[in-house]
Formats: C-alpha cells, sequence, structure tokens
C-alpha cells in the first residue's frame, strides 16, 4: 500500500470510529437494564418508605415484597402522605409519561422530589422498566389526610421546616 493510500484508510478508519461514536454505544441488553433499574432503587433508597418494614428489617425484604406501598403515613403540619405501591402506580403511566412526571412532579413530603428530578433520564428509564419488571401487587396505600383531620393509625409525626 502506497503512502496515499496509506492515509486514505486511516481517514476510513477515524471517520468509521467518529461515526460509531456519535452514534453512542450499543443500546444495554434488557438484563441490563433491569440490573441498573434495581440499582437506582436500591441507591435512590425508594425502599426505605414505598416497602414496609424496610429499614427496621435493615433491608433485608425479599424483592417479591420491595415498593408496595407503606400503610404507614408520615404525619406532618403538611397533612399526612403515604409512601404509593409504586408497583401499581408507574404501571399506570408509559415509559415516556413516567420520565415526564419523575422530571416535574413535586409530590407532598417527605418525598424527595428534588433528587428524583436530578437522576439522568437513562436512569429513570431503567428504573420503570425494573419496577414494571416486578408486576402489579398489593393494594393502594390510604389515600392523603388533609391537616386538619385526623388520621387512621398508624403514622409518624414528624416536624417539616417551612
Amino acid at each position: 500500500m502506497n503512502k496515499s493510500n496509506a492515509w486514505i484508510a486511516a481517514a476510513l478508519v477515524l471517520a468509521s470510529a467518529g461515526a460509531a461514536a456519535q452514534a453512542g454505544s450499543p443500546p444495554a441488553s434488557t438484563g441490563d437494564l433491569l440490573a441498573r433499574g434495581r440499582y437506582m432503587v436500591l441507591t435512590g433508597h425508594c425502599n426505605n418508605c414505598h416497602t414496609a418494614g424496610y429499614i427496621g428489617k435493615q433491608g433485608d425484604v425479599p424483592e417479591q415484597e420491595w415498593l408496595l406501598g407503606n400503610p404507614v403515613g408520615f404525619r406532618s403540619d403538611f397533612g399526612t402522605a403515604y409512601a404509593s405501591n409504586l408497583r401499581l402506580t408507574v404501571r399506570s403511566f408509559s415509559e415516556e409519561q413516567w420520565v415526564t412526571y419523575a422530571k416535574g412532579a413535586k409530590p407532598r413530603p417527605p418525598m424527595p422530589w428534588w433528587s428524583v428530578h436530578e437522576t439522568s433520564e437513562s436512569d429513570l428509564r431503567a428504573m420503570y422498566k425494573f419496577i414494571v419488571s416486578l408486576g402489579a401487587a398489593g393494594q393502594a396505600v390510604p389515600a392523603f389526610v388533609p391537616a386538619d383531620k385526623e388520621p387512621l393509625p398508624p403514622y409518624e409525626v414528624r416536624r417539616l421546616v417551612r
């Protein structure tokens, strides 16, 4: 190969590499997405509120019991809120709707919505796929109780700074 052909070959290799880089990495496998979603649920501490008994059992709750909601209310000056059954809630959204909701929603305390807003779109999509993969299970949690009404026990009382 002469020098001219070598330069052309090198340019083609570089152009191919550049096109591949612009296209991004290949799509993740379903297993990879589910593993990433599971990881995000764990490190995002979703189970701490959305899985009954999770904190008391120091996370030793079988995965089939994850994200079924929590019947223990969180009572504050804002009212009494209950951590939703994400396995039912998330299924009510399409993947696109879930990402839009997660990026813009401001649910009641104690939900740390500001952290969810910072979650990348790809991680939110992985979370969606993982939560949906767990299957619909459980019941809806009690409805929000306004601050001027007394909720049925059990509930925790906490003061929040406004």
